[in-house]
């Protein structure tokens, strides 16, 4: 996922730079709540978003011109925080959100 988050930050400025019309932006939602938590037999460890909710959301900042697309509080307040810890600290916050699903 930092991956893709990091390619399309440098296609954007590749874009930007070339003057092209061409838009592009990552969305990054966290849990969605979808048929497939069911089929997986998964819980998430946060509360996921409805899925219309989340790509409503996407399509407007989409058109906003936003790059990167957070919807929701839970995720927003998590990858602002992401820009302040050091990373083992990341890390183990994420093993504990992980190791708390259920399936």
């Amino acid at each position: 996922k930092a991956y893709v988050l990091r390619l399309t930050e440098a296609i954007y400025e590749e874009l930007r730079r070339a003057h092209s019309k061409v838009h592009i932006c990552a969305l990054c939602p966290g849990p969605v709540r979808t048929e497939f938590d069911d089929v997986a037999d998964v819980k998430f460890s946060v509360k996921g978003l409805q899925s219309r909710y989340v790509a409503e959301y996407a399509i407007r900042k989409m058109f906003q011109g936003k790059l990167v697309i957070v919807p929701g509080t839970t995720m927003k307040l998590a990858h602002g925080f992401g820009r302040f810890l050091p990373d083992k600290q990341i890390l183990k916050v994420a093993y504990h959100m992980q190791k708390r699903k259920n399936g």
